[in-house]
């Protein structure tokens, strides 16, 4: 999900990444357990057919790319259980709460702090007493190298991080199909120290940071070389925050 209009880099409005539902908001209503039932009222649009799945009563997703939602749409056929919104992360109105929020890969794309700040406090407003808010962006720390095979393998990679690190500095990041670029876009390598702000300012009462796991066959996909330089420190780095 882009941010806002001036966050959407050039590049991106030209040509967008591989798989359309990559970057999404997700609002989760309360989950209701009807004996091995969960039933549950979800907004978003990443891997939106895996949450009806999982017993989602609704999913609604939104990206503030018209494109990606097209591609949405077409992908997937709208019902009264999924439907998909042109909005953004800065910008977005439901009139009800939600239990838990993700944004995978969605934050660094918002470019300018203060706007940062209101999307975490818009997400805040959304959430529920105690809700949960679950999240994917850069690893913002010193020292983040991913190998040099990174986007072929994976599919994406940041062209250059800056050395020494910067707070908010602006990269590249390639996406690949296969070994060729398909396109580019611009993000924000905002600290993790500043995330942290963020949240206690939007008034989340704690937070903490994860390492994403690695399964044992990605590891055996991937080889033990390129799994420990992608880890050490991790790449890309996961968040929660309960309001």
């Amino acid at each position: 999900m882009e941010s806002t209009k001036e966050t959407v880099p050039k590049e991106r409005k030209e040509k967008s990444a591989p798989i359309p539902e990559n970057a999404a908001l997700l609002l989760v209503s309360l989950f209701i357990k009807d004996e091995a039932k969960y039933n549950a009222r979800v907004v978003g649009g990443h891997n939106s057919t895996t949450f009806l799945q999982w017993g989602a009563s609704k999913v609604v997703g939104f990206d503030y790319s018209q494109e990606m939602i097209e591609n949405c749409k077409n992908l997937h056929s709208e019902s009264e259980q999924l439907e998909f919104h042109h909005l953004s992360v800065t910008d977005f109105q439901f009139n009800q709460k939600f239990h838990v929020a993700t944004a995978v890969f969605v934050l660094q794309y918002v470019h300018n702090k203060e706007e940062l700040k209101k999307a975490i406090k818009l997400i805040w407003d959304h959430l529920e007493d105690d809700g949960l808010f679950i999240g994917l962006i850069p690893n913002g720390v010193e020292g983040v190298k991913a190998p040099e095979t990174a986007g072929r393998v994976l599919g994406a990679e940041i062209e250059k991080r800056p050395v020494p690190f910067v707070d908010g500095g602006l990269v590249t990041a390639r996406f690949y199909e296969g070994d060729k670029i398909k396109c580019t876009s611009t993000m924000a390598l905002h600290s993790n120290d500043f995330y942290g702000t963020c949240f206690l300012e939007a008034g989340y009462q704690k937070f903490e940071w994860l390492s994403p796991k690695i399964s044992d066959k990605g590891q055996e996909i991937l080889g033990e070389e390129f799994c420990h330089q992608f880890m050490n420190p991790p790449c890309d780095i996961v968040f929660r925050a309960w309001k």
